[in-house]
């Protein structure tokens, strides 16, 4: 979709508005996150690893014996995606890394409610034990309602969202923009 050049607009610190060469449309930052990092985490799963930021200060994360049964599953798909955890002791393990790209704050949280999150997820057999480890992480990661974004990042998110080979909708099948051409508008407003 060939956008403008004209500076995108943030609404209700949720919705970023931008116009094209033919309408407007607004975006679910949100959405459009969530769909960025799904397609960047499957290209690293059958690729290129994601690069890991080491933690200044690792977090001990201990579990209960099914969660560490599952983090244990999980780890190398965990590694590939950018985290660094290592077991340490029965069913306790550390994080001496996370995923470069994603925001930092307390690893440990973060790591509780991806397992949290996945096991939620696992309801949907159709999927691989990767691709749910994949979304979950997507949705996770994905930037926040109510978050205030520069007019930079907005540039990055919206040029990345339409580089995505499917960028109409999130991996779940929610749109992460709605377009605005004129005839619709016009209808809106009964003209």
């Amino acid at each position: 979709m060939p956008l403008e050049d004209a500076p995108p607009q943030q609404l209700l610190k949720t919705y970023i508005s931008t116009p094209t060469t033919r309408s407007f449309i607004i975006i679910h930052q949100q959405a459009a996150h969530e769909r960025i990092l799904y397609e960047r985490y499957k290209a690293a799963s059958v690729g290129k690893q994601i690069p890991s930021q080491k933690s200044l200060f690792p977090a001990t994360l201990p579990l209960s014996a099914p969660d560490a049964i599952l983090l244990n599953e999980l780890l190398p798909d965990l590694n590939q995606l950018g985290y660094t955890i290592e077991p340490f002791g029965k069913d306790s393990y550390i994080i001496q890394g996370t995923p470069a790209d994603t925001s930092h704050g307390d690893d440990r949280a973060a790591l509780e409610n991806l397992l949290e999150q996945y096991k939620n997820f696992t309801s949907e057999i159709r999927f691989s034990r990767r691709e749910k480890l994949i979304r979950t992480m997507a949705r996770q990661q994905a930037i926040k309602p109510n978050t205030a974004l520069s007019e930079k990042e907005m540039r990055i998110l919206v040029n990345d969202l339409f580089a995505c080979t499917q960028h109409n909708v999130t991996p779940g099948g929610d749109p992460t923009f709605i377009e605005f051409r004129p005839d619709y508008v016009e209808k809106l407003f009964g003209r």
